[in-house]
Formats: C-alpha cells, sequence, structure tokens
C-alpha cells in the first residue's frame, strides 16, 4: 500500500513538472473540494488534529504543530503533498481510508508549484457536497417531503429532491423547478400565489431560499447567508418580507422584493423547524428543537416572549386568523394555545390550554379557511381536527399508509392533501366527529321529595325474591353481613330526577361496608363516563388516602383550578395552585381530608403513578380520538365522598330514568362475620348544611384588628353560598361581615377591627354569628356560634396596612385593587411599628404566612410570588410590595381582602375590596 502510494506521488509529480497546465488550478473550485473530501473531517477549527485546521486557507498556511505543512511553490517540500502522496510517514488519510487519486494528486501538486493561492476575494457560500454518488433504481419514486398551495387554490407545488413540480389546476399544465441541492423542507407562496419561495440548503455548508415567479416562471432571488440547511421560509401577508429558519439556530429577514438582508434574529439554541406571521404581519413566532417557541417582532427584531411550557421538540407553530392566540405542536404529542397577549411590549403569553391529541408528535398545522377548525398532522398518520372554540378534537381521518411530510387544507375546507415518502399525493376529507343527541345532564332537572321519616325495617324481616327484596321509596334497613362475599341487595322505585341519599354505616364489628346500584336488568349501573384531556403522573412522592395538599404533579403548570384528576380509579379536583418550588396542588376542600367526586373512593397514589385530567362525557356525546383513555364511572362508593360518614359509603344517587334500581351492601373485603352489622338508608336528599366559627383572641388591638374564621359542612349535595353575618356592633368598630362562603366552598374569613381612639366598653361583648342560605327557594338560616369577651386592646408593636401602588390612601379606608382574570397586579405593605416592652422600636422581621398569606378572597384570587419565605417584611423595612393574582376560575365581583401578620396573637390589616374583572384597568380606586 506504502509502494503503490509512493509510485503514485512520483508519477504525479513528473506529470506536474513536465507539461503545462491547460488552465490554473483554482483553490475553490479544484483544491477545496479536496481538502473537504479526504482532510477537514480530522482538521477543522473545531477539531485541529495536531493542532492543523485545513477548513481555511489562512490556516492551511499556518500549518500545525507539526510546522508548515506547504511550501508555495515547491510542492516536493510540502509536508502536505508528501503526506498526501504516501512519500512521508504517517501517510495521510490513514492506511484504512482512501486517499487521493494520481489526478488528484496531480492537482494538488500543481497548485502548490503555481504558489498555493488562496480565494480571489470572500469565499462563496454556495459549495458542492463531496459524498460518494449512488444511483437509484429506475423504479424508485422520490419521497415528496414538502407540499403548499396558493390561497385560492389554483397552484399546487410538490417538492422531492432537487426538484419542484409547480401545478396550474386552472389549465391542468405542470412545470419542474430545479434546484441545485437535495433535500427541499418547505414551500409557500405568498399572499397573491404569484411567488413561490423554497426552503433547501446543503447539510453542512449553507442554507439556500429560492424565490420563484410562478406567472412568469423563473428564478427571481436566491438568499445566502445561513450556515446550514434551511427548514423553513415564509412569506409576511403583504409579501413584502421573507422569514428564514433552518439548522443554524438563525432567524433571518429579507426584504421580499431586492434580496436585501434586513435583520438577524437570534435567541434559539437549536434547529428552528417552523416559522409563522401573525395576520397582521408584525409579529413571527418560531418553533425550535430546544423545546420552546419564541415571539419576535418584525419591525425591531425584539423578541416578546420565550413560550417554554413544551417537553420536547417544537415542530410547528402558528397565529389563529383572528390573531388572539398562538399556536405550537410539539414532541410530547401535544397542543399548547397561549393568549397572545405581547404585542406591544415583551410580556408574559398566558397558557390558556394544552391538548393531548396524539400517540405520536404533532408535525404540521393549518386553519380550515373559516378558522373554525385546525388540522393537525402526526407522525403516525393521523390527521386530526380540532374546533379552536374550545380545542376539542371533533375529528380524524384515516391514516395514512406511508409516512406524511406535511399537508394542505383546500379552499373549500372539505379536504386535506398530504405528501408523503412514498412519493405520492393523498387526499382525506375533514369528516368532522357527530355525535349522538346529546342530553346535556343539567337538563334532567333535580326532583326533591318529601317523605317524611324513612320507614324501619330488618333484614331478617323481608321476604327476599332471587336473592333480592322489595323495599319503600324511604327506608332504614338494619342488617348483617355474615357469610363469605355475602351481597345484600334491595331494590326501590325511583323515578327520573329524583335525588335519593344512599348511605350504608358500621354499627357493629368490623364491617367496612361498600354500596353499588344495579339497573332493571342486574348490571351495574354506568353513573359517568370521564374522558381524559391531559395525562400526568405522581413526582416526589405518593399520596394517603387523605392527604388533601401537596399533590405533586408532573408538568403542573399546564392543570387548571377546579380540574377533576382520575388516578387509580379516585377523582379528585384542583383546589389551589403550587405556591412556590416546594409545594404541590391542594385538592379539595382545601383543608382537613380530601374529597372525591362521581362517588369515586378514596385510594393511596404511589410515586411516579400515572394520572390523567378528565372532563365529564354528556350522555350519548362521542369521546374524543385523542388518544387518551375513556373511564366508565359505575354507581358505587366505598368510602363517602365527603368524609361525613367517616368509614361509610354514601352515594347522591339522581334517578337517569324511570325505574326500579337494586341497592347491593357488602364488606370492601369481602370478610363476614355475626357481628359484621350496618345500617342502610335510602332517602331523598334534603340539601343543607352546618355552621361553626374558629377560635377568636377577642382582645381587638387598638387600631387594628382580629381574624374569625367561618366554616360550614355540605349536607346532601348543596353547593350554594352560605353568607355569615354578626348582630350589631358598637360605634366606631368596623367589620367586613356579611361574608359569604362562596358555592363549592367551605370556609372563609371575616376581621374585626377597631380603630384607634375608641373607649373600651364598660363590659366585655357578646355577638352571636348566623349563616344562612337560599336552599329548594326557603331562607335557611343556623346559629354558627358565639364570640365572648370582645373588648378593645392595647396598641400593638406593628400594625399593618394595605396602600396602592402609586399612592396612599388614608388610614383605615377602605379602597378597591382590581385584578382582571388570568393577570397579576401588586400593592403595598405599610407597616406602623410600635415600641416593645423596653421602649425600643420593633424592628424585627414581619411574616404574614405563606400558602394563605392572602385572606378571604375569592376562590382562585391569592397573593402571588411567595416564595420559600413566604409573604414577608424584612427587618428595619417598613414597606414590601407584594403581588395578587386572580387565576381565570375566579368569580368576577368584589371582596373583601385583608393581611395579618403574625405578632401578638396575630394582627389583621384594615381590609380592603378586590374586584376581579374579565378586563380593564388595573388601577387601585379609593371607594
Amino acid at each position: 500500500m506504502m509502494m503503490n502510494r509512493i509510485w503514485i506521488a512520483l508519477t504525479a509529480f513528473t506529470l506536474v513538472m513536465s507539461t503545462v497546465p491547460a488552465h490554473a488550478v483554482d483553490y475553490v473550485t479544484d483544491i477545496v473540494p479536496l481538502l473537504e473530501k479526504y482532510c477537514i473531517g480530522c482538521h477543522s477549527a473545531d477539531d485541529a488534529q495536531g493542532g492543523f485546521a485545513m477548513d481555511s486557507h489562512e490556516a492551511l498556511l499556518r500549518g500545525g504543530d507539526s510546522g508548515l505543512a506547504i511550501t508555495a511553490g515547491v510542492a516536493s517540500s510540502s509536508r502536505l503533498y508528501s503526506l498526501a502522496s504516501g512519500a512521508m510517514e504517517p501517510v495521510m488519510p490513514p492506511d484504512d481510508m482512501e486517499g487521493m487519486t494520481p489526478d488528484e494528486l496531480e492537482v494538488l501538486a500543481e497548485w502548490i508549484q503555481d504558489g498555493a493561492k488562496g480565494p480571489d476575494g470572500e469565499m462563496p457560500t454556495k459549495r458542492k457536497l463531496q459524498t460518494p454518488q449512488i444511483a437509484p433504481k429506475s423504479s424508485a419514486r422520490l419521497p415528496i417531503t414538502a407540499i403548499a398551495q396558493s390561497s385560492d387554490g389554483r397552484y399546487q407545488a410538490h417538492a422531492k429532491f432537487g426538484s419542484v413540480e409547480l401545478l396550474d389546476r386552472e389549465s391542468g399544465l405542470s412545470r419542474i423547478i430545479e434546484t441545485e441541492t437535495g433535500k427541499i423542507n418547505s414551500l409557500c407562496f405568498d399572499s397573491s400565489g404569484e411567488r413561490l419561495v423554497i426552503a433547501t440548503g446543503l447539510t453542512g455548508g449553507y442554507g439556500q431560499a429560492i424565490v420563484y415567479s410562478v406567472t412568469q416562471g423563473q428564478r427571481l432571488l436566491e438568499l445566502l447567508e445561513h450556515d446550514d440547511v434551511l427548514y423553513a421560509a415564509e412569506f409576511s401577508p403583504d409579501g413584502k418580507i421573507i422569514a428564514t429558519a433552518g439548522y443554524d439556530h438563525r432567524i433571518l429577514l429579507w426584504d421580499a422584493d431586492s434580496g436585501e438582508l434586513l435583520r438577524e434574529l437570534n435567541g434559539h439554541n437549536g434547529a428552528i423547524y417552523d416559522l409563522a406571521f401573525s395576520p397582521d404581519g408584525k409579529h413571527l413566532v418560531s418553533a425550535c428543537a430546544d423545546e420552546t417557541a419564541k415571539v419576535w417582532e418584525v419591525a425591531s427584531g425584539d423578541r416578546l416572549d420565550t413560550l417554554s411550557q413544551p417537553e420536547g421538540e417544537v415542530f410547528c407553530v402558528d397565529f389563529t386568523p383572528d390573531n388572539q392566540f398562538i399556536l405550537a405542536g410539539s414532541a410530547d404529542n401535544r397542543l399548547r394555545v397561549w393568549r397572545f397577549i405581547s404585542k406591544e411590549n415583551a410580556e408574559i403569553n398566558p397558557l390558556i390550554e394544552t391538548r393531548f391529541v396524539d400517540e405520536s408528535p404533532i408535525q404540521r398545522m393549518a386553519f380550515t379557511p373559516d378558522g373554525g377548525r385546525l388540522v393537525l398532522l402526526c407522525e403516525s398518520g393521523n390527521v386530526k381536527v380540532l374546533r379552536t372554540r374550545d380545542w376539542t378534537v371533533v375529528g380524524t381521518t384515516r391514516p395514512f399508509e406511508s409516512v406524511a411530510t406535511d399537508l394542505v387544507v383546500h379552499p373549500d375546507g372539505t379536504q386535506v392533501s398530504a405528501s408523503l415518502m412514498s412519493g405520492h399525493i393523498e387526499q382525506r376529507k375533514l369528516t368532522t366527529r357527530r355525535s349522538s343527541p346529546v342530553v346535556i345532564r343539567s337538563e334532567i332537572s333535580p326532583v326533591y321529595l318529601d317523605l317524611g321519616d324513612p320507614i324501619s325495617l330488618k333484614e331478617v324481616d323481608l321476604e327476599f325474591n332471587d336473592q333480592i327484596a322489595s323495599v319503600p321509596r324511604g327506608a332504614e334497613i338494619t342488617g348483617s353481613i355474615d357469610a363469605k362475599q355475602q351481597e345484600d341487595r334491595y331494590q326501590f322505585e325511583a323515578n327520573e330526577g329524583e335525588v335519593w341519599m344512599i348511605a350504608a354505616q358500621r354499627t357493629a364489628g368490623d364491617l367496612d361496608p361498600k354500596i353499588r346500584i344495579l339497573d332493571e336488568a342486574g348490571l351495574p349501573l354506568v353513573r359517568t363516563r370521564l374522558q381524559a384531556i391531559r395525562d400526568t403522573y405522581f413526582t416526589f412522592r405518593g399520596k394517603d388516602s387523605n392527604q388533601t395538599g401537596d399533590f405533586r404533579l408532573f408538568n403542573w403548570q399546564e392543570i387548571g383550578l377546579n380540574q377533576y384528576l382520575y388516578s387509580n380509579g379516585e377523582v379528585t379536583r384542583t383546589w389551589r395552585h403550587p405556591r412556590g418550588p416546594d409545594s404541590g396542588f391542594d385538592m379539595y376542600p382545601g383543608s382537613g381530608n380530601r374529597h372525591t367526586y362521581f362517588g369515586t373512593t378514596h385510594t393511596t397514589h404511589a410515586l411516579g403513578e400515572p394520572a390523567y385530567i378528565v372532563r365529564e362525557l354528556s350522555p350519548g356525546e362521542s369521546p374524543e380520538p385523542n388518544g387518551l383513555p375513556v373511564f366508565h364511572v359505575d354507581w358505587e362508593n366505598d368510602d363517602d365522598p365527603g368524609r361525613t360518614l367517616g368509614s361509610g359509603s354514601q352515594l347522591r344517587f339522581v334517578a337517569p330514568r324511570d325505574g326500579r334500581f337494586t341497592v347491593c351492601v357488602s364488606d370492601t373485603r369481602g370478610h363476614h362475620g355475626d357481628d359484621y352489622q350496618y345500617k342502610l338508608q335510602i332517602r331523598p336528599a334534603a340539601p343543607s348544611f352546618t355552621a361553626s366559627i374558629g377560635k377568636i383572641n377577642a382582645s381587638i388591638p387598638a387600631g387594628a384588628g382580629r381574624k374569625l374564621d367561618l366554616n360550614i359542612k355540605r349536607l346532601d349535595g348543596f353547593r350554594g353560598p352560605v353568607t355569615f353575618d354578626i348582630g350589631g356592633l358598637p360605634p366606631g368598630w368596623h367589620s367586613n361581615f356579611p361574608v359569604t362562603i362562596e358555592p363549592d366552598q367551605t370556609s372563609a374569613e371575616a376581621v374585626l377591627f377597631v380603630p384607634e381612639g375608641l373607649a373600651k366598653p364598660a363590659q366585655a361583648l357578646e355577638r352571636t354569628i348566623t349563616a344562612s342560605a337560599n336552599i329548594l327557594r326557603r331562607r335557611v338560616e343556623r346559629v354558627a356560634g358565639k364570640i365572648n369577651g370582645l373588648t378593645i386592646g392595647d396598641t400593638p408593636r406593628v400594625t399593618p396596612m394595605i396602600q396602592p401602588i402609586d399612592r396612599d390612601v388614608p388610614r383605615n379606608e377602605d379602597w378597591t385593587l382590581r385584578v382582571p382574570r388570568g393577570k397579576t397586579v401588586s400593592a403595598r405593605i405599610i407597616l406602623r411599628r410600635g415600641k416593645d416592652a423596653k421602649g425600643n422600636i420593633d424592628q424585627s422581621e414581619i411574616r404574614f404566612g405563606k400558602e394563605g398569606s392572602g385572606h378571604n378572597a375569592a376562590h382562585g384570587v391569592y397573593v402571588d410570588n411567595i416564595g420559600l419565605s413566604g409573604l414577608l417584611v424584612l427587618p428595619n423595612e417598613n414597606e414590601r410590595e407584594f403581588f395578587v393574582t386572580a387565576d381565570p376560575v375566579a368569580a368576577l365581583g368584589k371582596r373583601s381582602f385583608f393581611l395579618v401578620a403574625e405578632r401578638d396573637g396575630g394582627v389583621a390589616s384594615f381590609p380592603i375590596t378586590i374586584e376581579v374583572t374579565d378586563s380593564g384597568t388595573l388601577t387601585a380606586d379609593a371607594k
């Protein structure tokens, strides 16, 4: 091998010395391809073995660790030639790699003999890829890698390797556009349909965008500034700008008429796969392998937001036609939707929807012409159709048999065309899923009965036919489970909409009762179906069957409040967002033991256990074809969902139709015994509540207030608001009564406040707190409790006040802080520090709590950005800004709000008003 290379070298050198070249050897066209083919793989600026880089003329002449490699004018004295020819060791390339041919060595020697001249000017961007040429079989069809159509549907373009076929559907004629490079990654017509931009390039070499005149049939522009292949090239809506992006992490904006480079957008850390202009052309959104989408202002090039929620590469992006939302499809199989608000300044665009769409990544998206539907192409070949009103999957098509690369929606919105790796274009009809006639569950009007006291019965006295005993409407049955796997069955009659409470409690022994309801055929009665719309799992730690707080869930940022969480047969509901880096969701009711929904039973959850956000399907409604499961929930229960019966079981049964239904009682473990006794109630529901108050420090500090907790227990499915009130207070005293506990909530907080300068009452006061609600068109009132010993105490060492962020309001004056849903606003804590027992000004740290640092706010309104330490004012400081956020679920309207300093038994501020709005000013207004 060595002798062969030396002979080749001598032959090549002899030829160079004995002949006069027909033309001068050119560095760019003759030498650079040789270096790329044999040398630069090991000798580039990024990986210069032996300190020798060969990817630029300057570096080539500079040499490496062994000295100069080229002696200009003398090929025989040049190390580069000697190593390449085998005349010197080590032979380059190494013996196990193919070296230069005699003709190539002759070219190299001739170039060195001629002075090893470099390029004439700048190196050209476009260079030919040095790879072996392998001819395909004549029968092979080239893959179609991209497809596009003009807005009027007249022209359609299909890209293959090295060419684009342009079809005029009116005339039926087609034209082939040739390109110098290989794969074409995207095609885009301008809004007029007169121009087409082609995104291609040479991998590892350069990116190329070609602008082609559709009507004139000629190339208009060639855009060459990218360092690597392009994946996207897009016209702006007015056709004046072209945006390009690709593997080199850069976005370039070009003048679409002149080809002038306007500006460069930097910030991504990976290949950029897709670009989309906003409908008004003022903004651009980019999709990147760095698992983000970024929003840019076109005129300035400024980055307005980074959308970082995706958990995989982002493959496609777009704006909705009304310019209100930004969309991204990613490798984590999800579509995400952000409300587009960063139109003027850099701002966080809130994520409003995340949809699990398919079991595979989302590759491409397109809107129907009316904007009412979004069509997604998934890697699996599935095409999913989403309704843009609520982002629900409403249709799917037959999967493509070959891998699909791109798609377009026809102008009439009834079909899509997809390009396939098989070399074909296939069409699919966009059929929207039609459900059976949907009966919305709330349309079955609830019927509440008054049948008097239930009839007391004993199991032993009842007659059983086929192991079923008939019982009256409204019965209380005592029985026992005294045989292995025993299940007692009692049948009663109910009419559609009637609301019944069915409960089984242990009266003796170790019985753990379970109840379930059968239909007329003796089969389990289906209560509802739950469609999974998002998947997650438990992180950090598992949960026992009682815990309410710290539910750590994967990708929790995409889970909202009041959403149902299904895991291992149990359905819970999110009550409060994680508050800081070391917390999780609090589940309903927010304290105590957690509640379950749809009659499901509490259970434990392991670390890593799968969980799903679910929604209830209406009767007859077809599930979304989103690739996630649908769970059927029967009428059964092992533990009371509201925990009011301890280990007893309870169902609030709404009869779905007229019929005879069977209640079954058993031990959930299958156990039995002579003393396994129970009491079963089948009685009409009587919605109601009980009310109570917490303890209060009855000494109200002068110039400050005390907090009072207000609590209710909801009975028989009562969900409405409950209002607490207090008897009259002495002149000058202040409170935030009446205080209402919101629907579905179980607590609120009151404050009693005494301004400075009031005389202490001659004797301690006593006040009764009442709670009232409207239930079934009648007012129900309860005594919640009494406060005894109310008096005025000393001035506290620290008195907190809540003030607007931009001005001062007189002390003890109510003012309104407006918080739009989905927004965060700020206010100030002002401290008036007093003296301690030694006469020194108290300069210590003052804490206001952590998750619950804001008191009596509406559900979904909370003090935000509290961190690990909670809300606090640092030592020697008298002021601090704090933030209040209103979740999208927060009820519109006004509600009192106050803070409590953790000093002197809890010192409350004077209450202000927080008003949750849909939109409007963020200012604070005095009342």
